[in-house]
């Protein structure tokens, strides 16, 4: 029999801390799997019967990590985590005491004693938690980027470089800072999905009811959803019928109209009128509990995949360790060499070894690369997702309120029976002025751009399907088509289909117009989709909750690949996953809640607009200041060249370093001339990486 043991371990902040904890494991008799999520920082491991001592595991991951593992029953996320908040006063700490230096340095003719006091206290400052933690990662992983960042610190104390090794240690824990403070949003981002349901539910027993937590529900209870509560879990009606609003979960713009026998989802707004709600899954199994799984797990999968540091690492470090030993060893050995002449070679041999013109030319590549997006108005989280967006081979766009503007609009209106459009309008915004129905504001804000002005009327109103009232002493009708049909109206003279939603309006028992209202494309859209296709994607895709004959419409409209409508959050992942397989690498565009799951899976997620949800831009990996699409080619190009600038530099120090090496060891080299080529290397790195600053949006 299988047994799951969940343990909570809050010292793991990242992938590659999550891969040293399932390495300490390995090889554990009776351990067949671990699965590590650094996102709500737990590990579940499994295994079989013959494990009885639980606690044997759990001294296993301590004695290999040094982290603090407890024993967890329920969920635990922690955020703002005490890591972020130690790398942050090491920062201030670290960069006030270089700051000094340098200034007594180059300005204030500071002695050179002083000065070298604070550039190694600047240096310690930083490298000493680093060696730790190195040493803490040590049996788990013995060539993991904290030794490596380790040797390039001790290293410049060796040489002397104390300035240039704080210099690098300080980008290092930059970077470090910024991946918590992003992991730290991320786990934001759950709550704020959780913030979506009500936390309590209106129970019906019998003829009386009770309030109780949603968690309590069970398969089969009925609750009671009034006008203007979100639905807390998943369900069928049972009773009553209303407009339901589902964009927060599948994007549609228009709300839905539903009555008994249809299925709610949670998390979703009920407009109009009391219902009864039988519950049809459980809370953790409702829809909302699911996209916050698919958050959490789609994002803790795309960040496993090792950073190029840490690949590098797992090989330099090691490779240059043996070198060294080979240099002192092999002569003296082998071929009667001095011992000392070979052993100080080898010391050389180490200390040019040590990596800090490598680690400045990725870091410095990056920030230029991201100021120059940034200047474009596109926040991009992190240097990695410069080298997915090189990779792209799909873009997948959800359709509302990124190809859309989001917001239902009247896009044509239609009148009978010898009225006036300005009739029309002016009867049906003077019914719909009270209702906060979408379709309704729509009527209002065209009569508005229209500069037809009338006064609100008293209405009355039949859920779901219309209103009604007086209007210059004429009973005026504003609601669906069937409904105006119950009522007697004459529908005869409507000839033509159109798209999206149809709002009638009839006086006493004649229609007298229609207004036809949809979501309108943005209007950069289809020119974006061109540009994509242009620069070599191979695939453009609108994926949508709407339904499938407005995404027709809209997908024609834009130029898209292919569309798929009617989609769950849940759905729209799995094909994201299915093109990305087939494709290559994908890039996700959306606005919405229902495009989280999708913007954390994806190689990229690219959330459009401030002004888009917040849950969107957590879960992305790029947000858009604005919501111009025409910054999505520019990500792509921007991306390419960004990378070719990355290798081009890594070329530059990587090479450079080789050829000093080479030297060192056949003594054609001094330790101070390689000293100076590694700065040379930088300055060379830096200035092969300026004029990216000159990429932008408008160039």
């Amino acid at each position: 029999m299988k047994t799951q043991l969940k343990l909570h371990i809050p010292q793991m902040d990242c992938a590659s801390e999550a891969q040293d904890i399932e390495k300490s494991l390995k090889g554990v008799a009776g351990v067949t799997g671990i699965e590590s999520v650094y996102l709500n920082n737990q590990s579940t491991v499994t295994f079989d019967d013959s494990v009885t001592d639980e606690d044997k595991i759990i001294q296993r991951i301590k004695s290999a990590t040094g982290f603090t593992v407890t024993k967890v029953g329920a969920q635990q996320i922690d955020v703002d985590k005490p890591s972020s908040l130690r790398n942050k006063v090491l920062l201030i700490i670290g960069g006030v005491l270089l700051g000094i230096g340098l200034s007594g340095r180059f300005f204030l003719g500071m002695e050179e004693t002083l000065i070298n006091l604070f550039e190694v206290a600047a240096l310690l400052v930083v490298l000493v938690p680093i060696l730790l933690k190195a040493l803490a990662r040590f049996k788990a992983n013995p060539f993991n980027t904290d030794v490596l960042m380790s040797t390039a610190g001790i290293g410049s104390l060796l040489i002397g470089s104390y300035a240039e090794g704080a210099a690098v240690l300080l980008l290092y824990t930059l970077a470090e800072y910024l991946e918590g403070y992003t992991t730290d949003r991320v786990r934001n981002t759950t709550k704020k999905l959780a913030e979506l349901v009500p936390k309590r539910a209106l129970l019906k027993t019998g003829e009386s009811s009770s309030e109780v937590a949603v968690e309590e529900l069970k398969v089969g209870d009925v609750i009671i959803v009034k006008p203007g509560w979100r639905i807390p879990i998943d369900g069928e009606i049972a009773n009553g019928s209303s407009s339901i609003d589902q964009a927060v979960v599948t994007g549609e713009s228009i709300p839905v109209e539903k009555s008994a026998g249809d299925g709610v989802l949670s998390g979703t707004l009920n407009l109009s009128s009391s219902i009864e709600v039988k519950v049809t899954k459980a809370f953790y199994d409702s829809t909302t509990s699911r996209i916050i799984d698919l958050v959490m797990n789609a994002q803790a999968n795309k960040a496993s995949a090792e950073k190029f540091v840490d690949r590098f690492s797992r090989y330099y470090t090691p490779a240059m360790l043996l070198l060294a030993a080979a240099v002192a060893l092999i002569p003296p050995l082998l071929f009667g060499g001095v011992w000392s002449e070979w052993a100080y070679r080898a010391l050389i041999v180490i200390v040019i070894a040590c990596p800090s013109a490598f680690l400045i030319s990725t870091p410095v590549t990056v920030l230029i690369a991201l100021t120059a997006a940034m200047r474009s108005g596109v926040l991009i989280k992190g240097g990695s997702y410069l080298e997915e967006l090189a990779r792209i081979k799909v873009v997948i766009f959800d359709k509302t309120g990124t190809l859309t503007i989001g917001q239902p609009t009247v896009t044509r209106v239609e009148v009978f029976n010898g009225y006036t459009e300005k009739e029309i309008v002016a009867a049906a915004a003077a019914i719909e002025a009270g209702s906060t129905h979408p379709l309704a504001q729509a009527v209002v804000d065209y009569a508005e751009t229209l500069n037809i002005s009338s006064e609100p009327v008293v209405v009355e109103e039949v859920p779901g399907k219309g209103l009604y009232g007086t209007v210059n002493g004429q009973r005026v009708t504003v609601g669906k088509l069937d409904y105006l049909e119950s009522m007697g109206v004459d529908l005869s003279l409507l000839k033509e289909s159109v798209s999206g939603s149809v709002v009638a309006v009839a006086f006493g028992k004649k229609l007298t117009g229609t207004f036809a209202i949809a979501d309108t494309l943005r209007p950069e859209a289809a020119q974006a989709v061109t540009e994509l296709q242009k620069a070599g994607i191979k695939r453009t895709v609108m994926l949508t909750g709407d339904q499938a004959a407005i995404a027709k419409t809209i997908a024609a409209e834009v130029g898209v690949d292919e569309y798929h409508a009617d989609l769950l959050p849940q759905d729209k992942e799995a094909l994201a996953g299915k093109f990305r397989d087939k494709y290559g690498a994908s890039a996700m565009v959306g606005d919405g809640i229902n495009d989280a799951p999708v913007l954390a899976a994806s190689n990229v997620g690219i959330a459009i607009g401030t002004a888009g949800n917040d849950i969107a831009i957590e879960a992305a990996d790029v947000a858009l200041m604005n919501a111009n699409l025409l910054t999505i080619p520019y990500l792509i190009r921007h991306g390419r060249k960004s990378v070719r600038k990355l290798q081009v530099n890594l070329g530059i120090a990587l090479g450079l370093k080789a050829f000093m090496i080479i030297g060192g060891v056949l003594g054609i080299v001094p330790l101070w001339v390689a000293v100076l080529g590694d700065d040379g290397a930088t300055l060379l790195v830096i200035a092969n990486a300026l004029p990216l600053l000159r990429h932008t949006l408008k160039s």
